[in-house]
């Protein structure tokens, strides 16, 4: 039997060999080629590439897990490994796999083999944010992690998030200095979190106007230590009798957001014009008080703030229809730029001024328009005028659109364009635009998503449209493309650009992928059609339907989306069709090759067609391929391929 000192030697031995290897593994392996580096004849057939996360990315931070894919170039039956973990290979030698990152620098090592042969690689990354285990010795806070960051400026009656990070297990307490009741106030560690310690705080309905400093105080941390910390930013408490402060919209119409975040959460019926009433600040952004009951959300530097708070609220003095063959107008006559909000239903537009008093009820109204049946008006709230629009029965609308000329709002309904079809040439008349998605960066970061072979997203976009355009000018249509070649354009450009050509549609073709802290493999991930306004709402159902009759894959669904600056577009019909995930190696090779997109072509002309009333043979669902395999820590052999 051997001794326990003896024992003792053999396990610091063993322990040293591993970390030992682990460091030469780190120093002496060669780093995975991905995209960029793959030009020269050195690289382009290494036998290893990794595609993402690329060589050092700072990946999200406190990430615990992450997505990680390439391809396997060597002949013969083919292993992966990545760290410890076995993972699939797909035909080609394309993996995708979700594995476990620490924070600060961190290495993947994959080990690949046939048999014959070995092969090792390494991809390194930075994870932003300390490990819980860096505060287990002591008590300790994060002071990355402590709320807030930036200054906050609140009214008595609000509710206020209080957030930090530190040792977990231990008790915290927040003090809010000068504030009523918010001394040594107990906060809750998070069970989903641990570390991290939050409360919310109601701040008095009777508080006065006070500047306190948040101070995080910590007790029974490990060996009954204790820590504090105050934060780097206060709050403001605003004065309840006078709380508003003045401010200019530095971008005439910009979007509001609901909550104070700083992507996503837009409101999709405000904008912002004019001058405007703040009572609000936090996470970088004002908060706009447009009555008594609504409130928005806006970025720091799209405000100027004023000197005067003084206000006077705006007055619409008439309103007048004119209608042409194209559309029918509607000028609100004011005095000056507001804040609005336009609310497009099936069977009305409802238009809110914001800061505006009243009506004068002075009408002219063109009875020949084919689209307003009549128009009401109301008050809401103070300083709010509502107008709603109402349309005449079975006739839809096709968009609309609106801009502030001086004080006069603008605003335009949409008729729907007149064809001229024949039985050869069924969309004769019609103007589609094909929009092949995101423009070429062959350098991180691309423009769009990337797959594990190096398929690039705008590539895949551009040859989804090359082969959708001469279906559709077969039928009659005439296309019009946003992309031709190796041409970039922005979004904005694209969006003008379908307003100069009078384009009555548009139709968006992208592939989709997945921030790196989601599990790409938790479910069945496939094609899904985006749509904003109740307009575009049958041109979505169309070309959805379409792909549930055509596409081999996943169905996931036909959303709503307020976020996508496309579907947001609001003159035409407009969505965006998110065909495959480009980041799975089987549906990134179906989007490689011309039959393996004919599918998608498919399922793109024929929905178009019948959205214009042109049907097609009812054909049966097609059989759903599986969209993933899960990772195993089994052994997994596949055939694989030499190169790309």
């Amino acid at each position: 039997m051997l001794s326990f000192y003896k024992m003792k030697k053999i396990v610091f031995f063993t322990f040293f060999l591993i970390f030992f290897s682990s460091f030469i593994y780190g120093s002496t392996i060669a780093t995975a080629p991905y995209l960029p580096a793959q030009a020269g004849p050195q690289t382009q057939n290494a036998p290893i590439t990794v595609q993402y996360p690329h060589e050092k990315m700072t990946v999200a931070r406190g990430a615990k897990k992450i997505f990680i894919f390439g391809q396997v170039n060597l002949p013969g039956a083919l292993t992966l490994d990545i760290n410890g973990e076995t993972v699939p290979l797909h035909d080609n030698g394309a993996f995708l796999a979700y594995l476990p990152v620490q924070n600060g620098e961190f290495t993947f090592v994959l080990t690949a083999g046939n048999g014959k042969e070995t092969v090792q690689a390494v991809r390194r990354i930075t994870v932003p944010g300390a490990d819980i285990k860096d505060f287990s010795a002591k008590a300790e806070f994060d002071p990355e992690e402590v709320f807030p960051q930036t200054p906050v400026e609140l009214l008595p009656g609000d509710v206020i998030g209080l957030s930090v990070r530190g040792t977990p297990g231990a008790e915290v307490t927040y003090t809010l200095t000068g504030l009523n009741d918010a001394k040594n106030m107990p906060m809750k560690e998070d069970v989903s979190s641990p570390g991290m310690y939050r409360a919310k705080y109601l701040i008095d309905d009777t508080q006065k106007a006070k500047t306190a400093k948040v101070i995080y105080k910590m007790q029974n941390g490990p060996g009954e230590t204790e820590a504090k910390i105050t934060a780097p930013a206060k709050i403001k408490v605003l004065n309840k009798k006078a709380p508003f402060t003045r401010a200019k919209i530095l971008s005439p119409g910009v979007k509001l957001r609901k909550i104070p975040t700083p992507r996503e959460n837009l409101y999709p019926f405000y904008r912002a014009y004019g001058e405007v009433l703040i009572n609000g600040r936090l996470n970088k952004q004002y908060r706009i008080a447009l009555n008594e009951s609504e409130s928005a959300w806006l970025e720091e530097e799209k405000l100027k703030l004023l000197s005067s708070a003084d206000y006077k609220p705006g007055r619409v003095t008439s309103l007048r229809t004119i209608s042409t063959d194209e559309k029918t107008r509607l000028v609100f006559v004011g005095s000056r730029q507001v804040p609005i909000s336009v609310h497009e239903f099936n069977d009305r537009l409802e238009l809110t001024f914001y800061y505006v008093n009243g009506f004068d009820e002075n009408f002219s109204f063109d009875t020949l328009s084919p689209i307003v049946d009549r128009i009401t008006w109301s008050q809401p709230a103070q300083d709010t005028l509502l107008f709603k629009i109402y349309f005449k029965k079975d006739t839809p609308l096709w968009g609309h659109s609106y801009n502030f000329e001086n004080g006069n709002l603008l605003l335009d309904l949409i008729h729907k364009p007149a064809l001229t079809p024949t039985k050869e040439q069924p969309l004769k008349g019609a103007r589609i635009l094909i929009d092949a998605g995101h423009s070429p960066r062959r350098a991180v970061p691309y423009d769009g998503a990337v797959g594990p072979t190096g398929y690039l997203e705008y590539e895949a976009n551009l040859a989804l449209a090359n082969e959708l355009k001469p279906l559709l000018e077969k039928a009659g249509a005439t296309v019009i493309m946003t992309r031709h070649g190796n041409n970039r354009m922005g979004l904005q450009a694209r969006y003008e650009l379908a307003l100069a050509q009078q384009a009555h549609i548009f139709v968006s073709l992208h592939y989709n992928a997945l921030p790196e802290t989601i599990n790409p493999l938790s479910r069945a991930r496939g094609y899904s059609v985006y749509y904003n306004y109740p307009h575009s709402f049958q041109l979505a159902q169309a070309v959805y339907d379409s792909y549930t009759r055509n596409v081999p894959l996943p169905d996931n669904g036909m959303i709503a989306n307020d976020v996508l600056f496309i579907p947001r577009i609001p003159q035409m019909p407009s969505i965006l069709v998110e065909s495959a995930y480009i980041i799975l190696p089987e549906q990134e090779q179906m989007a490689k090759t011309a039959d393996g997109r004919a599918p998608l072509v498919q399922a793109l002309y024929e929905g178009i067609l019948n959205f214009y009333g042109v049907k097609l043979p009812v054909k049966k669902k097609p059989t759903r391929r599986n969209s993933f395999k899960k990772p195993s820590r089994k052994l997994v052999l596949k055939s694989g391929k030499t190169g790309k």
